[in-house]
């Protein structure tokens, strides 16, 4: 403890935030392809919870789920018409 009475974590992982560093970072990817307002939100929540937990991930994961949210919900016919075109050849 300082002289605050805060008390620095030592930045150990638990399995708990390592399941929400997984899944904030999966919604960020999938929030440029598919609902991106559904996956952004679900993102930013587990980057919360995964803050809350003691990792220093949660800030990082909060900020590139609402920065590729936004970009999904602007790019979101655009990207998805190019990454279909490339797949399968439409």
């Amino acid at each position: 403890m300082n002289d605050y009475g805060i008390s620095k974590s030592s930045g150990t992982l638990t399995k708990g935030s390592m399941l929400f560093i997984a899944i904030g970072w999966i919604c960020a990817f999938l929030s440029l392809f598919i609902l991106p307002y559904a996956f952004g939100v679900i993102g930013v929540i587990t980057g919360i919870l995964a803050a809350k937990n003691g990792s220093r991930n949660g800030l990082p994961i909060i900020m590139a789920n609402i920065i590729l949210m936004g970009i999904g919900l602007m790019f979101n016919n655009v990207i998805l018409d190019y990454t279909m075109h490339n797949i399968y050849g439409r």
